[in-house]
């Protein structure tokens, strides 16, 4: 009868503590509800379109949402396809895709914060999905999934460039080994590893154009923003040398232009640095991807959503920055001889075809030219003899 008496006793002690633990819980239960987004599912954008999405969420739960990345955050959850940038630089290296309280205030329970976010829709039409969800300051998922879908429609492109595919594939391995399973360990050699295992902690500059690399071109595993970035070193895919990649690949060939402010700058352009002091764009030492809002991501040191303006120079007293500008499409110039409009544009960008209408207005009908270029010296050349009666525009249409 003791014994049992025990037992009972020992069993209430037990729901006892039960309750206290349950109690202490819910007391510091995090909740929340979607109360309202500025763009709902199903919104139709054409390419290329930078679009801003704000969340407001109500706080249902127990606990105070602290502000700034360290406290909670709208996180992505799964892999970025809308090239999403937060509004603001971290100051520390990270790997997560996140957005801060945009009041940059606690919120009591039941309150309302607002958290916002930039997208760039991506070339190919169809619906295009991320998802978010909260987080709070002991990186604890909680609350309803938030799933933004756009429907890309089709609008005839020009452009070669995804801009939104660059960025996405930068928000995705920025921390992690590339969809090829390559990472270089040095300026000469390189590891094989399994695509988004951890990267390796290495120096800067090792693994830098490879990423960037990936990030704007067409790897075979997960394409990026489609430029044709050869191999220089199979099987690793792209350019491993920051300046030949910089010089030789993009800017020699037409693909893009050296830019001296950020605002130039698109996201899925290229940020890259000197670390001697040196101001020579030739003998580059780093490259990062610019993601749009000031930010970049970058291997080797493994970093996303820093700012472009201090994370190196903070950190390299002899750091001299360029902005690399990478074109949309293929420039068109134009000159005159005698009776003759003479245009020109880079042999390089494949596929573009010269197309002719009398008004360059909305719903102008757009003809191909029926004769084909000249080669000349590695650029198309077309002469076109102008006519008195009338005037035409010319344009180049991926198609």
């Amino acid at each position: 009868m003791n014994g049992l008496k025990q037992l009972r006793h020992g069993h209430a002690l037990l729901i006892c503590l039960a309750l206290l633990i349950g109690t202490g819980r819910a007391a510091a239960g995090d909740n929340a509800q979607l109360l309202s987004v500025t763009i709902t599912n199903g919104t139709v954008m054409l390419p290329r379109t930078v679009f801003t999405q704000t969340w407001t969420m109500t706080n249902t739960g127990t606990t105070t949402w602290t502000p700034t990345f360290s406290g909670y955050t709208m996180n992505i959850v799964g892999a970025d396809s809308l090239g999403a940038v937060p509004p603001a630089a971290k100051t520390y290296a990270s790997h997560t895709l996140s957005t801060y309280i945009g009041s940059g205030a606690s919120i009591p329970p039941g309150g309302k914060a607002t958290f916002t976010m930039s997208f760039i829709t991506p070339e190919t039409p169809g619906p295009v999905t991320d998802v978010f969800q909260l987080n709070n300051a002991s990186s604890v998922y909680f609350g309803p999934t938030n799933t933004l879908q756009i429907i890309v429609t089709a609008a005839g492109s020009t452009n070669q460039y995804d801009r939104a595919r660059a960025v996405s594939y930068a928000n995705t391995y920025s921390g992690f080994v590339n969809s090829d399973g390559y990472f270089w360990t040095n300026g000469s050699s390189y590891a094989t590893a399994t695509p988004l295992s951890p990267a390796p902690a290495s120096g800067l500059g090792d693994d830098c154009a490879h990423f960037v690399s990936c990030c704007i071109g067409s790897e075979p595993h997960v394409r990026g923003g489609g430029l044709p970035i050869a191999s220089r070193v199979p099987p690793t895919y792209g350019e491993p040398g920051a300046a030949h990649l910089v010089n030789t690949t993009l800017i020699a060939p037409g693909y893009a232009i050296e830019v001296f402010s950020l605002t130039n700058m698109a996201p899925g352009d290229i940020v890259g640095w000197n670390w001697e002091g040196d101001t020579n764009i030739a003998n580059l030492d780093h490259v990062t991807l610019y993601l749009g809002n000031g930010l970049l991501a970058s291997h080797s040191a493994s970093c996303q959503d820093v700012s472009a303006n201090t994370w190196y120079q903070g950190s390299q007293s002899l750091a001299v920055r360029h902005l690399i500008h990478i074109l949309d499409a293929p420039t068109m110039t134009s000159s005159i001889v005698g009776k003759n409009l003479i245009l020109t544009w880079g042999t390089n960008w494949a596929g573009y075809n010269l197309y002719t209408a009398t008004n360059p207005g909305p719903g102008a009908t757009w003809t191909k030219v029926a004769k084909s270029p000249a080669i000349v010296g590695g650029y198309c050349r077309m002469t076109n003899q102008m006519s008195a009666t009338g005037n035409a525009f010319y344009r180049l249409l991926l198609q």
